[in-house]
C-alpha cells in the first residue's frame, strides 16, 4: 500500500497489505469499516482503519495495539472475530469476520425480541462475556449497536475497542486499580445510557460493570424502551445513579434487575451466573405441559382420549428411556463432517454451477467412508457467501467444516479446499489443484486422491474406501455436475431430469448419476406432474444405482423409502435392516429403519430408532419425520423436539397442527392461515368451514374433495392423518374411507388408532371395527415375515 490513509474516499480498490478493498461498510468513533477480499485465503473480510484523532495520539495507539491484540486472542462463536493486527506505513488496522445480518438496534426499530429469541440471545451473550472475563478482558460499550444478530440468529459481541484487560494483580470482581485503559485512566468512557453506577462515576472497573450493561440490554430488548432513558445526559446519569426501572413483563425479568443492581457487591459477581440462572430458565421454560383447551361440546371427548394419551406417554417414556441407553453415544461415533458451497472468486459465472456441483460431488466422494458421517448436502447449500465456518459447523453439529474456492482464469481452474477443526476454529488441512476448465473428471480425480491422501488420515478416517465407481464419459459427468446444482423447484428439477437422463444414457455404469436421476424422479412425483410413471422411475433409478455400487446411502435410503410408501412393509424392512447393518454408526440408516417401522406400527421400535439416530446426528434436519412417531404415540413435547429441526417449514407448520388437535387446540390451527404444506392444503378448505359453522352441504362437498385429494397421492401415510381432521369436522364415512385406504395400502395403524382421540367416537363402529382388524392383520403379516427371515 502506498500514500496516507487519513482520507477514506480514496480506499476503494485499494489493496492493504494483502486485503484489497471492496466497500465502505459505516464508520464510528474508532475508525472507518471497509469490506475487503483476502487474496491470499480468498475469503471477505472487514477491515477498520483508525480514525486520525487516534492515529495523532501516540500513547492512544500503543494502548489500543496492545488491547486489539488482547482481543484477537478471544475465540468464542458469541464474539465476532478479529483475525489479525497490523500495520502497513505506520498505520495500524484490524482485520475481522465479515458478519451478514444487523445490528440488535436495527432489530430494535421494529420492537422487542420475541421470549425465545430473547432468551437464547441472552445466554449467548452471557457466554460471550465469560470467556472475555475468563481471559481478563472487559468490554465497557455493551449496547444493542455493538451486538450483532447474524442471518443464522446468533448474537456476536462486537468492537472491543473500549475494552480493557485487567492485569494479573487484579481480581475480575474485585480490586480494579491495575487496570489498563485504552483511554486515559480515570475518564468516563461508554454510552452513557448503558454505563453501570461505577463507569457513571469514573471509578476504576471491574468485570461487573459489563453485567450492568448486559442488564440494561436485555431490558431495552424485553421491552423496547431503555431502562434509564431520559432526553438529558444529566437526567439519564442521575436516572443510573438513583433511580431503578419497574421490573419488564418478561420471564427474563428476575435475572435482568439482579444485573441492575447498582451496588455491584450485590449484582451478579460473573457471567457464569447469569448463564447458569438463564440456562435454568431456559431449561424450566421448556417443561412439557399438555394443556387441553375446550372446544365447545366436544371438549369432554376429547379430554377422554387425552387421558388415554397420558398412559401412553408414561409407558413411551419408560421405552424411550431404555432406547436411550442403548443407544451408540454420539462421542463414540464417527466423524461428522460438513461440506459447504464453494465461493467463485473469478468473473467467468459460465463455471458458476461449480459452486453447489463441487460440494456435492465431494460429498459423494466422502460417503463412501464408513468412518465419516457426513451432512447431505441439502442441509448445508443454504450456507453460502462468506459464512463463519465455525458457527455454521456448530449449527450444522458438526467436527469438521470443508470450504473451498476456484478461480477460473485462461481455460484452467484452481480449486482450494480446506478443512476447519469446528472445535478449535484452526484450519485442519489445506490443499489445492490446477486443472483444464474442461477436463471435469481429472478435476475429480484429483480431488479424490488429495483428500484420500491428505485430508483422510487427518480425520482419522480409515477402513473404508472411497469409491470405486467413477464417470466415464466427459458430457455425462459434466450434465451430471450441471444437474446437481439446480433448483429443485418444478421447472429446474424438470430441466435437471432431462439432463440425467441423458447422463445415464450416456455412462450408464455411473451409479451417482442414477441417483441423483431417482432424486429429481422423486421430485417430479410428489411436487410436479410426474404421477405413477415418476414413482416408478424413482424407484427404477435408485435400485440401478445401488447394483452398481451398493454403498450409496443416499440411493439406499430413498429405495427403502419408495418401498414402505407404496405398501412394499417386507422389500422396505430388507433395505433398511441392510442399510443399518452396513452403516451402524449412520443416523440416516438407523432414520430409514424407524421411518419403515412407524409404518408397519411398532411405534416403540421406530421412536428407539429415532432416538438412536439423533443420538448420532442431533441436528439432522431430515429427522423431523420422527415426530409423527412420537404424535402416535401420544408423546406430544418429543414431537415438538423432533418437528422443530425443520422449524419455520411448510412441513412443521402441518405437524404443528396435528399436534394442536391432539391438544384440542382446533382454533390455534385456524389461526395459522392457509399455510400448510402441500397435503395438509387438501383439507384446509373444510376445516375452515368446519371451524366456521358452514352450511352441513357444503362441509359434506369438501369432505369429499379432501379425501379424493388424498388418495391421488402415492403414499400410504397421508390418509391417515386426513382421516383425523376428517373425523375432528364429523366427516365420519369419508374418514373411515380414508382410514381403511390407508390400512389397504400397507399402513398398519395398530395400535395408534386406538388411542387417537380424533377417532373417540368413531370406535364404536363395526366399520372402524373392521378396519382396525385389518391393521392388525398387516401387522401380525409383518412380525411373521421378520420372524422367518
Amino acid at each position: 500500500m502506498t500514500g496516507p490513509l487519513q482520507s477514506p474516499h480514496p480506499m476503494i480498490g485499494r489493496t492493504i497489505s494483502h486485503y484489497r478493498v471492496i466497500e465502505r461498510l459505516g464508520a464510528g468513533g474508532m475508525g472507518v469499516v471497509y469490506k475487503a477480499e483476502d487474496t491470499r485465503l480468498g475469503r471477505l473480510v472487514a477491515i477498520k482503519l483508525l480514525s486520525d484523532e487516534l492515529l495523532k495520539d501516540r500513547t492512544a495507539m500503543e494502548r489500543f495495539q496492545r488491547e486489539a491484540r488482547a482481543a484477537s486472542a478471544l475465540n468464542h462463536p458469541n464474539i465476532c472475530t478479529i483475525h489479525e493486527v497490523d500495520e502497513v506505513d505506520g498505520t495500524p488496522f484490524l482485520v475481522m469476520e465479515l458478519l451478514e445480518g444487523e445490528t440488535l438496534r436495527e432489530c430494535l426499530d421494529r420492537g422487542p425480541l420475541a421470549a425465545e429469541k430473547l432468551l437464547d440471545a441472552a445466554i449467548e451473550l452471557a457466554d460471550a462475556l465469560a470467556t472475555a472475563h475468563e481471559a481478563r478482558i472487559i468490554h465497557r460499550d455493551l449496547k444493542p449497536a455493538n451486538l450483532f444478530l447474524t442471518r443464522l440468529g446468533h448474537v456476536k459481541i462486537l468492537d472491543f475497542g473500549l475494552a480493557k484487560v485487567l492485569s494479573e494483580r487484579s481480581d475480575l470482581s474485585g480490586d480494579a486499580t491495575q487496570a489498563r485503559d485504552l483511554t486515559a485512566h480515570q475518564t468516563t468512557v461508554g454510552t452513557i445510557a448503558y454505563m453501570s453506577p461505577e463507569q457513571a462515576r469514573a471509578e476504576p472497573l471491574d468485570a461487573r460493570t459489563d453485567l450492568f450493561s448486559l442488564g440494561a440490554v436485555l431490558y431495552e430488548l424485553a421491552t423496547g424502551t431503555r431502562p434509564f432513558g431520559a432526553p438529558t445526559t444529566a437526567l439519564t446519569f442521575d436516572r443510573i445513579l438513583h433511580h431503578q426501572p419497574p421490573a419488564p413483563a418478561s420471564a427474563l425479568a428476575p435475572v435482568i434487575m439482579k444485573a441492575l443492581q447498582k451496588d455491584r457487591e450485590l449484582r451478579y459477581q460473573t457471567a457464569a451466573d447469569i448463564r447458569a440462572d438463564l440456562k435454568r430458565l431456559k431449561h424450566d421454560s421448556g417443561a412439557p405441559t399438555l394443556a387441553i383447551a375446550a372446544h365447545a361440546a366436544r371438549s369432554r371427548k376429547w379430554l377422554a382420549g387425552m387421558a388415554v394419551i397420558a398412559v401412553i406417554v408414561a409407558v413411551a417414556a419408560v421405552m424411550l428411556w431404555r432406547a436411550r441407553r442403548t443407544a451408540p453415544p454420539a462421542a463414540g461415533g464417527p466423524t461428522t463432517v460438513a461440506v459447504l458451497p464453494f465461493a467463485n472468486l473469478s468473473g467467468n459465472r459460465d463455471r458458476d454451477y461449480l459452486r453447489l456441483a463441487l460440494p456435492d460431488e465431494l460429498i459423494t466422494i466422502l460417503s463412501h467412508n464408513h468412518s465419516l458421517a457426513v451432512r447431505p448436502f441439502a442441509l448445508s447449500r443454504r450456507f453460502t457467501g462468506d459464512v463463519d465456518p465455525q458457527q455454521t459447523g456448530r449449527t450444522l453439529s458438526v467436527a469438521n467444516v470443508i470450504t473451498g474456492h476456484y478461480r477460473d482464469s485462461g481455460g484452467r481452474v484452481d480449486i482450494t479446499l480446506e478443512s476447519i477443526d469446528v472445535e478449535k476454529n484452526n484450519v485442519l488441512w489445506r490443499d489445492s489443484i490446477d486443472v483444464e476448465a474442461e477436463d471435469l473428471i481429472a478435476m475429480r480425480e484429483q480431488l479424490a486422491g488429495r483428500i484420500r491422501g491428505g485430508l483422510l488420515p487427518l480425520l482419522r478416517a480409515a477402513g473404508s474406501p472411497l469409491d470405486a465407481n467413477r464417470p466415464r464419459n466427459d458430457e455425462a459427468y459434466a450434465l451430471h455436475l450441471r444437474a446437481a446444482a439446480m433448483s429443485q423447484d418444478s421447472q429446474p428439477n424438470a430441466e435437471a431430469l432431462a439432463m440425467l437422463e441423458r447422463a445415464v444414457a450416456l455412462d450408464p455404469g455411473y451409479a451417482p448419476a442414477w441417483s441423483a436421476l431417482s432424486l429429481r424422479a422423486y421430485l417430479a412425483a410428489e411436487y410436479g406432474e410426474g404421477g405413477a410413471a415418476a414413482y416408478n422411475r424413482a424407484e427404477e433409478t435408485a435400485a440401478r444405482a445401488l447394483k452398481i455400487d451398493p454403498d450409496l446411502l443416499d440411493a439406499s435410503r430413498r429405495l427403502s423409502q419408495l418401498q414402505v410408501e407404496k405398501g412394499d412393509l417386507q422389500g422396505a424392512y430388507r433395505q433398511a435392516k441392510e442399510l443399518v447393518r452396513q452403516r451402524p454408526e449412520s443416523g440416516d440408516a438407523h432414520f430409514v429403519l424407524a421411518y419403515v417401522l412407524r409404518y408397519t406400527g411398532l411405534l416403540n421400535e421406530s421412536a428407539a430408532e429415532c432416538e438412536t439416530a439423533r443420538s448420532l446426528d442431533p441436528s439432522n434436519k431430515s429427522f423431523r419425520s420422527c415426530a409423527l412417531t412420537f404424535l402416535l404415540l401420544g408423546n406430544i413435547p418429543r414431537a415438538r423436539q423432533f418437528a422443530q429441526l425443520d422449524a419455520g417449514s411448510e412441513w412443521h407448520r402441518g405437524v404443528e397442527s396435528y399436534i394442536l388437535l391432539r391438544e384440542g387446540k382446533p382454533d390455534a390451527i385456524l389461526q395459522q392461515g392457509n399455510r400448510l404444506g402441500a397435503i395438509m392444503r387438501r383439507w384446509w378448505p373444510l376445516f375452515e368451514a368446519h371451524m366456521n359453522n358452514r352450511p352441513a352441504a357444503e362441509q359434506a362437498r369438501l369432505a369429499i374433495d379432501a379425501k379424493n385429494a388424498t388418495l391421488a397421492v402415492r403414499d400410504s401415510e397421508p390418509p391417515y392423518y386426513t382421516a383425523e381432521i376428517l373425523a375432528f369436522c364429523r366427516q365420519d364415512k369419508e374418514a373411515l374411507d380414508l382410514l381403511r385406504a390407508a390400512v389397504e395400502q400397507g399402513y398398519c395403524a395398530y395400535p395408534a388408532m386406538d388411542h387417537d382421540p380424533a377417532f373417540a367416537h368413531l370406535r364404536s363402529n363395526p366399520d372402524f371395527q373392521r378396519i382396525r382388524q385389518s391393521a392388525i392383520d398387516c401387522q401380525a403379516r409383518f412380525l411373521r415375515f421378520r420372524d422367518g427371515s
